[in-house]
């Protein structure tokens, strides 16, 4: 007999400041499993590198366990770092499938 199908649960985080490294809270919630996360960074006005690496390294994480995370409310500084950044999953994270597209969420 088959395993009933757990449901998704969706995280939403508020980024409140500077997004300079790694939360590992969120990274406690997305492990559990059957976890999208929403990042709202409408309190977010700047990321630094490690902040950027954090955030790759975690779409990589949620793309492996099959978890969806969407970024919505992006600043424009920290939507130029992405952009610049030619990181396509956090692009696609904003709303895009690829870096050329128009009509962005973030």
């Amino acid at each position: 007999m088959a395993e009933p199908l757990k449901e998704r649960k969706l995280e939403k985080i508020r980024i409140l400041g500077d997004l300079e490294r790694g939360m590992d809270e969120v990274d406690k919630k997305l492990a559990r499993g059957n976890t999208d996360i929403e990042f709202d960074f409408s309190g977010c006005p700047f990321i630094s590198v490690d902040g950027l690496e954090w955030l790759e390294e975690f779409l990589l994480r949620a793309d492996s366990l099959k978890s969806t995370v969407t970024f919505v409310n992006v600043q424009n500084p920290v939507y130029k770092v992405f952009k610049v950044a030619h990181i396509d999953s956090l692009m696609k994270a904003c709303g895009s499938p690829n870096q050329e597209s128009q009509g962005l969420s973030c």
